[in-house]
């Protein structure tokens, strides 16, 4: 049997993978202890938050209930309005009570009062007072609980949770899985209540070491063997994230299989299952975008630095999206996604409005290079031009269809086909100022001379590198305005030219 045969579901039983700590941390909080508390696990998407609560929590349902604890698992997103979501709270409980013989009559006399009108707040409060009053408590654990930022906007729902999960006359507990914090939940519902500070947090980032031993095992278990080579492959794609690691797994069990036994070819596999790969990142990126939290990603990522604080870094690191480079530096969890990314930055306008001005200015460098060129060898300007300054050729096109091909060979026909895409600013500036193109043709656009330009390259490549590795502490506040004006400069000058 495919051990991955599965993935995209709730991962549960044998199929569950490691998390030993953060499994231990929450056995500590909600199984081992007569009372438990209140927690919240936070985390990506697809990262495993639910997986990871059904396994902590849920696969120790007889031991909660040998000590008189009932967890009850409920999704907040099936939910429209608040009082659908109590009432439902009343009815999964009234059922688990009577499938266990905990019900009395008194429970569900209550009960029947608190469904009878929609908003019975009072008397669901009764209800589990006198759950509790019998010998019982309840667990409940609410799964996606982002969608409170709807389901509970404008409504008194998050203090009535605290009520019930705060006071020991209710005896009730929650387990909450997102991927928002509880404060900015609150807060994007217009709450006040003081909801979040009820909750011990635990943050699930991608697998460790020790997990992704546990994982390269289930191909050896059906009798696969994976190389340390292929292994290296796997996490190429993959970094150590859960849900990546099991599609991709998957894939390759299959295709082993199909081939009849040959051989597995990782690129093959990760080929097949492109487009979903695609469409996890297409989400991700969705949802950090919702979040405010793109920009900063990039902005770490590729620079310019500009609004990143520690905590913005630290808490990327938390849920495993960034790991840190020896050089101080950061890159995404895995080399394919990074390589993804840097596609996006070049065509995400930025909220920031020195990281967008600088963006803009080098697309404008970019096309008035190649509006010049174009003019005067045609469409295939940059061979031509080769022909006639093999320098530029070896040291500025040849390392740009380095990382051209890289592109193509990982995201195909998604990889930029302009060349000039894969410059770097001080490239730019090389061609601009180059003997004979600037007499020739730039000198009358941009004025000045090549002195001029010079430094102003120097200068503003100076800068981009500090600020591309968050290293931008290097920078004082005069460096920063300035360049700012320089890119100002070069994009009135190529305003004033495209106008005319």
């Amino acid at each position: 049997m495919n051990p991955f045969a599965n993935y995209g579901r709730i991962v549960h039983g044998d199929r569950f993978i490691g998390r030993e700590t953060i499994v231990n941390n929450i056995e500590n909080r909600i199984i081992h202890p007569d009372n438990p508390g209140n927690l919240v696990i936070i985390g990506m998407h697809r990262i495993g938050k639910s997986s990871l609560a059904h396994k902590a929590i849920i696969e120790q349902k007889d031991n909660l209930i040998r000590k008189g604890v009932l967890p009850i698992w409920m999704g907040v997103a099936s939910y429209d309005l608040p009082s659908d979501f109590f009432h439902a709270l009343v009815k999964r409980c009234v059922r688990e009570m009577t499938r266990l013989d905990w019900l009395s009559h008194a429970v569900q006399n209550l009960a029947n009062y608190a469904l009878e009108i929609e908003d019975s707040w009072d008397e669901i409060k009764d209800f589990f007072i006198e759950v509790k009053e019998i010998g019982y408590q309840m667990l409940l654990i609410l799964d996606e609980f982002d969608h409170a930022r709807h389901l509970f906007k404008g409504n008194t729902a998050f203090q009535r949770l605290r009520e019930l999960a705060d006071y020991p006359d209710y005896g009730f507990s929650l387990v909450l899985t997102s991927r928002r914090s509880i404060r900015d939940i609150e807060r994007l519902a217009g709450s006040t209540s003081p909801f979040h500070n009820i909750f011990q947090v635990q943050r699930l980032g991608m697998f460790n070491n020790d997990d992704l031993e546990i994982y390269f095992s289930r191909f050896s278990d059906i009798g696969i063997s994976i190389s340390d080579e292929q292994k290296t492959r796997v996490l190429f794609y993959c970094g150590a994230h859960p849900y990546l690691l099991e599609m991709l797994g998957w894939e390759i069990v299959e295709g082993f299989r199909q081939n009849q036994e040959q051989e597995i070819d990782v690129d093959e596999a990760a080929d097949n299952i492109q487009q979903s790969i695609f469409d996890h990142y297409d989400d991700m990126i969705r949802l950090l975008r919702e979040e405010e939290t793109l920009n900063k990603l990039l902005q770490i990522l590729f620079g310019p630095v500009i609004d990143v604080k520690q905590p913005d870094v630290t808490e990327l690191q938390s849920y495993g999206l960034i790991i840190p480079n020896e050089n101080e530096t950061y890159s995404a969890y895995s080399e394919h996604l990074h390589d993804y990314l840097k596609i996006h930055e070049r065509s995400t306008e930025f909220i920031n409005d020195l990281h967008a001005i600088w963006s803009k200015t080098e697309n404008a460098l970019r096309e008035i290079i190649t509006t010049i060129m174009s003019d005067l060898y045609g469409d295939n300007w940059i061979a031509e031009l080769e022909k006639t300054r093999p320098n530029f050729k070896k040291n500025i096109f040849d390392p740009c269809r380095d990382r051209q091909q890289h592109e193509e060979r990982i995201f195909a026909e998604r990889a930029s086909q302009n060349l000039i895409d894969f410059t770097y600013p001080a490239q730019l500036f090389d061609i601009i100022c180059a003997k004979g193109l600037w007499q020739s043709h730039f000198q009358a656009i941009f004025g000045e001379n090549q002195n001029y330009w010079g430094e102003r390259s120097r200068f503003l490549t100076k800068c981009r590198t500090p600020l591309g590795h968050n290293r931008d502490n290097i920078l004082r506040p005069d460096q920063r305005k300035i360049f700012e004006a320089y890119c100002d400069e070069i994009l009135g000058i190529l305003s004033f030219v495209n106008s005319a």
